[in-house]
Formats: C-alpha cells, structure tokens, sequence
C-alpha cells in the first residue's frame, strides 16, 4: 500500500467495523431476540459488514478500492449524523434511551464515533492525492 493516510483509513475501517456489531449488542443485549426490534440494532451489523469489505477492498488492492471506502465512510457518516440527531431529540425531550446505557452517555458516544468517522473520511480523500 503506497498511501499512509489510505492505510490510516483501512485500519479505521477495521476497527470500527468490529467495534459497531459488538457495541450494538452490548448496548441493545435485551434486544436482540425480539424479531420487531430487529432493524432498531441490525444497522449497525450492516455498516460494520461494509466497512470491513470496504477495507478489505484496499488491503487486496482491487482496483476502485478506494472510491468504494469512500463510498463507505461517506455512508457512515450519513448514518450517523442522522442517528445522532435522533439521540438528540430523544435527549431533550427526556426520553429514555432504549438501550442499557444513559441517553447522555449515548449522546456523546454517537457525537465520538461520527467526529472519528469524519477523520477516517478525511483520511481516505487525502489519499486519492498520493495516487497516480
């Protein structure tokens, strides 16, 4: 791998790729049997699957591999920024959050994730400047 910042952004791939699944079942554990909360929690499984093929993508070094983490940040941050909003609301309208976790504490946690989203983004565009 030429680029030190796609590297930076792979790795970012990984890691949050496996850290959203676990996090997710941590935080919704009473959950994760009940089929009629099942797209309250999968989300996260599905954005933790594209980030980690995305990265795959960049390790093996297929052709497009970086557009497509990218592609895959960008969705993450989309995600994100929206469930953060909701967190939000939620927030100040006193709404407990669902999970085991307090609504602040979720708060800044989904406030955390999207600022790292937003470096690993950061990363994989300014890699697209080191390539031929």
């Amino acid at each position: 791998m030429k680029s030190k910042p796609l590297h930076t952004s792979m790795r970012m791939a990984i890691a949050l790729g496996i850290f959203l699944p676990l996090a997710e079942t941590v935080r919704r554990i009473h959950e994760v049997l009940a089929f009629e909360n099942f797209f309250r929690w999968f989300d996260d499984y599905t954005l933790g699957a594209v980030l980690l093929c995305s990265a795959f993508l960049v390790w093996k070094q297929k052709q497009n591999a970086t557009l497509y983490l990218i592609a895959a940040w960008g969705t993450a941050a989309g995600g994100l920024t929206l469930s953060l909003y909701g967190q939000f609301d939620g927030y100040f309208k006193n709404n407990p959050d669902a999970g085991i976790f307090s609504s602040g504490f979720v708060l800044i946690a989904k406030a955390l994730i999207l600022f790292y989203i937003l470096i690993a983004l950061q990363q994989s565009i300014k890699s697209t400047n080191h390539q031929a």
